[in-house]
């Protein structure tokens, strides 16, 4: 196989090297700026949880907690207390112990007890200094303990270093204090000395919570056992609830003489090494660099999961030695570099798409466009009208048997042309256009075939197909392609089997092209408005309600088929904001109607797409709040084969809309596929059977059994019926005799806008009322 050809290799290589160099740069920035600190302070907590042991308990705390102050009062304690404390605890052989608490007068103002208690200690006690910086001033304030105790005593820094964010992850060795250098208590009693400045990471994979603790009220009461503090270092503080708390990662918030408790047991395991971020974009840089330039697939990615796993492991082992360093940085190097990759990968993926379609193996509009076929062939054009609803009826996997059907049977028509497979059921051949009469057959014969349905995964599928032509040879194939969708579609539109691309109809073409984004502007001009059908109950004769219908009046196009926009923005998958306006203003009309027309209920048609929306329970209750319209009086109505779609989310929503009081209505009951299984499991309590059977309740015999019998089902297991497209008073009259709940149609009642709506429910009251 020959080799690439030396300038895309080096064009190649140049990329992958401004690729690096950039990934470098920006996992600088992000550490510079601290802005990985969240992250890299969870994965460090999760490595302390993981090598979590308990201390060593050479330091002890006397706590002054919420029990001492009640048995011996609020700070500051008297000296005589304090002074009691070390001198027991100095007795029992405590090897030192720090007091930090404030000894400053106060109430002890001539007590001498505790300077001779300390001067008893003989140099075993530590005392506290620290100091404050004002945040306005910007000026420190140092607080020392009395000279008459300090001269007794070592003095510590006790300053508690807070990083941003809250944390408490390094403490001082050393700082410089009025002049002078003072250790800080861990640097002290760990025995580590270090420089002003220098800090040191805590080790918090030493249990907080193991830390030896003796409460300062037992002390004095003598209610302990001397045993526990022989040899060990006694830190004295306060602990209590109103004590002051710091973030201790991985615990939460702890009193400051713990974070110091700890701090020593960590400096006592040796002195602790940083090694910061640097190191870690250096070890990034490298495994980037031999994931970027490897030559095979295989072992790139072997190196970058190498890298990413040592990042993450080796920490924790060298945490063990007391090293201790930061790998974010290192960590979002990689990942920029593997999310720049990918993404790469997927745009030449992308742009480098076969020619053959997945599903059908048949050659795709890639395939024609890259023929550059120059013919005088007529393009045929096939569109399978519900071929996305037809999928979601169907099991997963079903949509490759479904495909190979279509094409079986399209094969009949296309007389030995290739079918060219394009996606959402469109089918396209090259005819030679010799015979326009024979083709005219052909096309026919087509049509009636689909009219039999497909047996997929042993179920019945009906599917709906229509045809286009384009004849123009003065264009391209690809344009005329274009041409002939357009050409299907008003067909479909204008319910005819086929129909030919006009030429003189592009500006219309336009027109349908952008059709959904002139939806939204649309919806937003308020073109987009509700027509009323009402809704009649059998018994009283009354207009119980209505179902609320989408209509578009164009300013420029007039009044636009309802087939075209809603079927254009079902297939897009935006039908999401058209059904939340209908919706809302179907709520509204409802809500309206209901402050004079009590029980008076609207019906919304319900979008296939919009059944496994998981947000979907939850819009139809804000609308219902909204405009204080009672669940019961709103009817959702799903069509029977949508909501034979086996999936739980459909199944889940449907109940939690009747679990609103919402009610829910199958419609176009008769032309799906139902069982009694299926009625059993829709919790609809409303079926609506499709006006294809009532139109032929006077001519067709079995149209009349069907319809009986359904509503007798459909009696027995509690739900209503409502029979839609009822056209004369026989069709009425035949469904009174059968006891259908409801009617819908042209002899009942004319879908109408909204005043016209009021003034027929207006009239149709004086009249009862006369």
């Amino acid at each position: 196989m020959p080799a690439s050809p030396p300038p895309r290799r080096t064009g190649s290589t140049r990329l992958n090297a401004r690729l690096l160099a950039l990934a470098i740069g920006v996992a600088c920035v992000l550490s510079m700026l601290m802005l990985l600190d969240p992250i890299e302070t969870g994965i460090r907590v999760l490595r302390d949880k993981i090598r979590s042991h308990p201390a060593s308990g050479s330091v002890v705390v006397v706590a002054l907690d919420d029990r001492s102050l009640a048995e011996i009062g609020e700070a500051p304690w008297p000296h005589a207390a304090v002074a009691t404390m070390l001198t027991r605890l100095t007795a029992a052989g405590a090897r030192r112990v720090e007091i930090d608490l404030d000894l400053s007068a106060g109430r002890s103002a001539g007590d001498a007890s505790l300077p001779v208690a300390m001067r008893a200690a003989q140099g075993r006690v530590i005392l506290p200094a620290r100091f404050a910086v004002d945040h306005v001033t910007g000026q420190p304030s140092y607080m020392r303990p009395p000279a008459s105790l300090a001269r007794f005593a070592t003095i510590a820094n006790t300053n508690i270093w807070v990083q941003r964010g809250g944390n408490v992850w390094y403490m001082p060795y050393a700082v410089s204090s009025q002049g002078a250098v003072l250790p800080s208590l861990a640097a002290l009693l760990g025995g580590v000395a270090g420089q002003p400045g220098d800090l040191y990471p805590i080790d918090y994979a030493i249990d907080l919570r193991s830390i030896p603790v003796i409460s300062a009220a037992d002390i004095v009461a003598g209610r302990w056992r001397p045993a526990d503090v022989a040899g060990k270092d006694v830190l004295i503080g306060q602990t209590s609830s109103a004590s002051q708390r710091y973030f201790a990662p991985g615990y939460g918030l702890a009193p400051g003489i713990f974070v110091h408790a700890v701090a020593i047991e960590t400096l006592r395991g040796g002195r602790p090494v940083a090694l910061g971020w640097p190191w870690t974009i250096a070890f990034a840089a490298l495994v980037a660099g031999l994931f970027l330039f490897a030559r095979h697939r295989a072992a790139a990615r072997t190196v970058l999961a190498a890298g990413a796993l040592m990042l993450l492991i080796v920490p924790i082992v060298l945490e063990r030695f007391h090293i201790f360093t930061a790998i974010t940085p290192g960590l979002s190097l990689l990942a920029i570099v593997a999310g720049a990759r990918l993404w790469t990968n997927f745009r030449r993926s992308y742009q480098a798409r076969g020619t053959t379609n997945p599903i059908s193996g048949l050659p795709n509009l890639q395939a024609l466009r890259q023929a550059a076929i120059v013919s005088t062939n007529t393009v045929v054009m096939a569109r399978i009208l519900n071929f996305a609803e037809a999928l979601t009826a169907l099991p997963p996997d079903s949509e490759r048997d479904m495909v190979n059907q279509i094409v079986k049977r399209l094969g009949f028509g296309a007389g030995g042309a290739t079918i060219y497979h394009s996606d959402d059921g469109i089918f396209l051949w090259l005819d030679d256009g010799s015979d326009t009469e024979g083709l005219s057959d052909q096309l026919g014969a087509l049509h009636a075939l689909f009219r039999s349905p497909v047996i997929v995964a042993d179920r019945l599928v009906d599917l709906s197909i229509s045809f286009g032509l384009d004849n123009d040879r003065s264009r391209t194939v690809m344009q005329r392609v274009s041409s002939a969708l357009v050409a299907a579609d008003r067909a479909a539109s204008e319910g005819q089997r086929w129909m030919t691309y006009d030429p003189a109809a592009l500006e219309d073409a336009e027109w349908r092209m952008s059709l959904l984004a002139r939806l939204d502007q649309a919806i937003d001009n308020g073109e987009i408005w509700l027509a009323y059908q009402p809704k009649i109950a059998l018994d009283t004769g009354r207009i119980v309600g209505v179902e609320a219908l989408a209509r578009w009046t164009h300013p420029d196009k007039g009044d636009i088929p309802p087939i075209q926009f809603i079927a254009a923005a079902e297939r897009s998958g935006r039908i999401d904001r058209l059904t939340a306006h209908v919706l809302d203003t179907a709520v509204a009309t409802a809500a309206m109607i209901n402050r004079t027309y009590r029980g008076f209920s609207v019906a919304v048609n319900l979008s296939p797409r919009l059944l496994d929306r998981p947000d979907l329970a939850a819009m139809v209750e804000e609308v219902l709040a909204r405009h204080r319209l009672p669940g019961h009086l709103l009817c959702l109505e799903v069509t029977e084969t949508m909501a034979m779609v086996d999936q739980e989310k459909a199944l889940l929503n449907l109940k939690s809309l009747s679990a609103l009081g919402v009610q829910l209505s199958i419609d176009d009951y008769g032309t799906g596929f139902s069982t009694l299984e299926y009625l059993r499991m829709i919790p609809a309590g409303e079926i609506k059977i499709d006006r294809s059977f009532i139109s032929m309740l006077e001519k067709s015999q079995s149209d009349r059994i069907m319809v009986h019998s359904t509503i007798q089902l459909a009696h027995s297991l509690g739900r209503k019926v409502v029979a839609e497209g009822v056209e004369t008073a026989a069709t009425l009259n035949e469904l009174k005799l059968m006891q259908c709940d409801y009617v819908q149609g042209y002899f009942t009642g004319r879908p109408n806008p909204l005043p016209v709506l009021v003034d027929l429910l207006r009239n149709r009251r004086m009249e009862q009322a006369a």
